[in-house]
């Protein structure tokens, strides 16, 4: 599940996203300072961050942390969301490249590049092998958002082993289908002509005015988030981000949901410029506001509770 989109404002540029997300343990806040040592799962030694990292995740031991999204202190913002039916992985590793598990792709981009043009420059060298990782017995279907504080976005579909960045048309990502028919869907919902162009679309969301999808399922909540954020007014604040948010949350209501904790656990709010992280841990309606840039002259881990 999950809803991603990414914002303008007259303060700065800003990721948001919702985790609905099933864990074994709660998501929380993470921070790995640099030079924090990590493994990917497929690989035989630790790496080590050269940068500062802060972002939503769960702790798996003493030293390993899944990263569901997050920040560098770079400015560097990478964001997994699910993309079941469509993601595919090689089968075998390549010794000749970086072999990683669909969960470690966000912390090898964040532990080592600094833009989204150094992640399509280093692209070429990652296998995502069809692994699973650590005390998970699952392979799980991902894409991936990105953005950094120059306002360079990419999405990465991993529809085949030719890994590549595309570009991310509306700032908005949520799950399957494929970003082209998330667009054919969108424009069908607006009524507008299949060829109808990028500029038309953007106007259209702009302007609309009838009531918006009451669904959950990902091209419902695709339409919610592009409506809304295409609205948003001059004087937006981050109140606004999360006010979309609330729109797009996915709700404990049934046997279904309960059972499979397949709903929303957390949203949160970043600033890529300022490195700045606001946690909403919606179960207990607990907030969070984290800053990398004063974190980032501790040594040691934090995993906030």
């Amino acid at each position: 599940m999950c809803t991603s989109f990414i914002s303008h404002l007259n303060n700065g540029l800003y990721f948001a996203r919702t985790m609905d997300f099933p864990s074994t343990s709660p998501w929380r806040p993470v921070y790995l300072p640099k030079e924090y040592p990590y493994r990917p799962i497929l690989e035989p030694k630790r790496q080590r961050t050269q940068h500062a990292i802060l972002g939503g995740g769960r702790q798996i031991d003493t030293q390993t942390y899944l990263l569901a999204d997050g920040v560098n202190d770079c400015g560097l913002v990478c964001a997994e969301l699910y993309f079941p039916y469509e993601a595919k992985y090689a089968l075998q590793t390549d010794s000749n490249k970086w072999n990683l598990s669909p969960q470690d792709f966000i912390l090898w981009v964040l532990a080592n590049f600094k833009t989204v043009a150094e992640v399509r420059m280093h692209l070429k060298e990652i296998n995502l092998v069809s692994s699973t990782w650590y005390h998970t017995d699952k392979i799980y279907p991902y894409h991936w958002l990105l953005l950094d504080k120059s306002g360079a976005t990419a999405i990465l579909e991993p529809k085949s082993t030719a890994l590549t960045l595309t570009e991310l048309p509306l700032g908005v990502l949520t799950n399957t289908p494929n970003m082209t028919k998330q667009l054919i869907k969108l424009r069908q919902f607006l009524n507008l002509p299949p060829d109808s162009n990028l500029a038309t679309l953007q106007m259209a969301l702009r302007q609309f005015k009838d009531p918006l999808p009451t669904g959950t399922i990902p091209t419902d909540r695709f339409a919610i988030a592009a409506i809304l954020k295409s609205q948003l007014t001059a004087t937006a604040t981050t109140s606004d981000l999360f006010r979309i948010l609330d729109q797009v949350i996915i709700p404990p209501t049934d046997a279904f949901h309960l059972k499979n904790h397949d709903y929303t656990h957390y949203q949160t709010v970043l600033n890529p410029s300022t490195q700045t992280y606001t946690f909403h841990d919606i179960a207990t309606d607990t907030w969070q506001h984290l800053d990398l840039n004063r974190l980032k002259y501790h040594t040691s881990q934090h995993f906030f509770r």
